[in-house]
């Protein structure tokens, strides 16, 4: 090793330890005034906020892409996607409550249809849970996911929310 990357190494290193030193400083602070507690308190609470809209956000972008693989003339689908992404996983009754709930009518059968139809296209996916339940996936559909370049979601918050 040269002694420059020596030389960058021992600056870097040195960087480090004065920024520990600073933490433990401010950390002795706080629980010196008795404020960590709270603090953390305050920060746990905040992070669980944004947690929660970024869950929202994503299974927005979620049911969007699959809204936009539907035909446009079948408002049933639609209505059923709309209502996994607003309600979360729910089982053939639930969803032809929310159906009738945004159309003003529909039928357990037709539902029970169209969920089948939109769960072999991989559009819809069966979760775990007490009875037969269905949900959005936890990612963009494949077609979606090549559109936008390979990128997709991360599925962390999705086993999170099954548990």
């Amino acid at each position: 090793m040269s002694n420059d990357r020596l030389e960058e190494l021992s600056r870097k290193l040195d960087e480090v330890v004065r920024r520990l030193e600073k933490l433990e400083n401010a950390l002795s602070l706080l629980i010196d005034l008795d404020v960590l507690p709270g603090l953390l308190s305050l920060l746990l609470s905040g992070t669980r906020i944004c947690s929660s809209r970024l869950r929202a956000l994503r299974r927005a972008l979620v049911a969007e892409a699959v809204l936009r693989q539907l035909p446009t003339h079948d408002d049933i689908s639609q209505c059923v996607v709309e209502a996994l992404a607003e309600g979360g996983p729910m089982n053939i009754s639930e969803l032809t409550r929310a159906v009738r709930a945004r159309r003003g009518r529909a039928s357990r059968r037709v539902v029970r249809q169209r969920l089948e139809r939109l769960r072999e296209l991989g559009l819809v996916v069966e979760v775990k849970g007490f009875g037969r339940k269905f949900d959005l996936p936890g990612r963009l559909p494949a077609s979606e996911r090549r559109r936008l370049g390979g990128q997709r979601l991360a599925t962390r918050d999705r086993k999170r929310e099954e548990r």
